[in-house]
This record gives structure tokens, sequence and C-alpha cells, in this order.
């Protein structure tokens, strides 16, 4: 396994301005037979950033994954501000593990958690992902609500003034680092999340996807999963958590592994499907 640290371009909302620049670690597995791997983008919540998801993209990796973890705009080390159409960061970490020569670009996966499910969702139709496995996914009316408090995600982060300070996240090498305050444009994250609708976007999303939820989840209801898994075009994979919180998920080894082999099975059905 050979985590190094990368950057990406991605798309401003308007076109007209410079890409923004994005930083992610990509983890290639050691090479067992010379042939490409499977692709793994994976996406944090809000407020968070890229290191949270460190265990499971080891994990992800060893188990044959070449995963891209991201920090998405305006959080962790990539620049800009959370300005709405996030979606365009999980395209470029997409189109780059697609130029990679150590991948396999017919068969690229998401895992995504909280506002990171949303934007898998979102990304998903024009990304092509084989699969996606989501995380207690946010709704649009969760973030609005928390945006109408300026608190973009009540769960993580501290409340007020729009711009805030996330709690100690914990570094690829286990140890408490600072993280750099998360950058927020709320206006237009606001108008971008009031012409949102994700039951319209899950119905658009034809590949597997794998949802988990813990069902006492106090950020995000858990009949959210249960309504994303009624409208979602393709074949949905529902876990409900007896336990848990609403990040609790993120960071379980077993569901670690769980979604891994989830979407391993995704990979391996895609390949028989197209021999």
């Amino acid at each position: 396994m050979r985590p190094s640290a990368v950057h990406l371009l991605s798309a401003r909302a308007s076109g007209l301005a410079a890409d923004l620049e994005l930083a992610a670690t990509l983890y290639l597995p050691d090479p067992a037979d010379g042939l490409p791997a499977p692709g793994l983008v994976v996406g944090h919540g809000a407020g968070s950033r890229r290191a949270r998801h460190d265990a499971f993209c080891r994990e992800a990796c060893f188990q044959g994954f070449a995963v891209l973890a991201v920090d998405l705009r305006g959080h962790g080390d990539s620049a800009g501000a959370a300005d709405g159409p996030l979606e365009h960061d999980i395209l470029a970490a997409a189109a780059f593990l697609r130029g990679h020569g150590a991948v396999d670009g017919r068969h690229l996966c998401y895992r995504g958690s909280s506002m990171g499910g949303f934007y898998g969702l979102k990304a998903a139709p024009e990304a092509g992902f084989t699969a996606l496995a989501l995380l207690c996914p946010a709704s649009e009316r969760v973030i609005l609500d928390a945006l109408d408090e300026d608190d973009p995600e009540p769960a993580t982060m501290a409340a007020g003034g729009g711009a805030a300070q996330p709690p100690m996240m914990a570094a690829g090498g286990g140890a408490a680092q600072p993280a750099a305050p998360t950058r927020w444009d709320l206006p237009h994250l606001k108008a971008y999340f009031e012409r949102q609708d994700s039951l319209a976007l899950a119905a658009r999303v034809r590949c597997p996807v794998l949802l988990v939820h813990a069902r006492a989840d106090s950020v995000v209801p858990f009949a959210h999963s249960l309504a994303l898994a009624q409208h979602l075009a393709g074949d949905t994979t529902l876990v409900a958590l007896a336990g848990g919180t609403h990040t609790s998920a993120q960071h379980d080894p077993a569901i670690h592994r769980l979604a891994t082999r989830w979407l391993l099975d995704q990979v391996k059905n895609a390949c028989t499907e197209r021999t």
C-alpha cells in the first residue's frame, strides 16, 4: 500500500474563474497480478476532511481498491469555499482515477458519508459509478435547516459566523492534529440546496446502492434512507443499524469491511455482465 498526496483541479460553478485546486490522498494496492485495480472515490461530510476516513481507505486498499480520498472545496487542505456544487469535486476525483494507469477506469465506485452521501447521489449519473455506498446520507432539508442556524453540520461543528472550527481530526497516522477551519459560502450554499431534491436525484441513479443508517441518528432521520431506497432506480441494499449515531458507522471497522466487500461484489458482478 502506497498512500501519496495528490492534487486535482475541479471546475468552479461559474466556469469563468480559474479551476479550484483540491487536495487528495491516493492509496494504491500492491500490484499482485499486474492488472489495474478498481477505483474508489471517498467523500466526507460537512466540516470534515479526508484524513478522517484514513482507516476505511486503508481497509478498502488492502482489499484491492485504488482509493482516492478528497478534501472537498473549502475543507481540509483544498482551496475555495463550500459554495454548493461540490459534485464537481467528486467528478474531478473520478476523472483523476480514470486517467491513472494503475486503475481500471471501467469500474469506479464511491463511498460517501453524510453530506458526502448527498453529493454521491448528485454526481453518480455523470461519474458513471459502478456502485455507491452511502453512510447516513444527508438530505437537502437537513442541510438547509442547519444553514438557517449558520451551522452546516450541527453534529460536528460549532455554530455561528458561517465559518466554524471543526473538532480535532485524527490524522492518517492516528495522531490528533488541529484541522483547518472549514470555509463556507453560505449564501450560495443555501441557494444551491434550495434547488435540490434528493428523491429526484435518487431516481436518476441506476447503479447498485448500499445505504447504511443508524436508526437512532439524531442529525439525519433514518426515514430519509428509507425514502431513498424507495426512489433509487437500481438494486438497493439497506443496512439499518440498531445502535450508533450519525457518525459512528463512518468509523466502525465492521462497517468498513461490510461496505468494502459489498462494493467489490458489485465490481465482480459488473465484470461478469461484461463477459
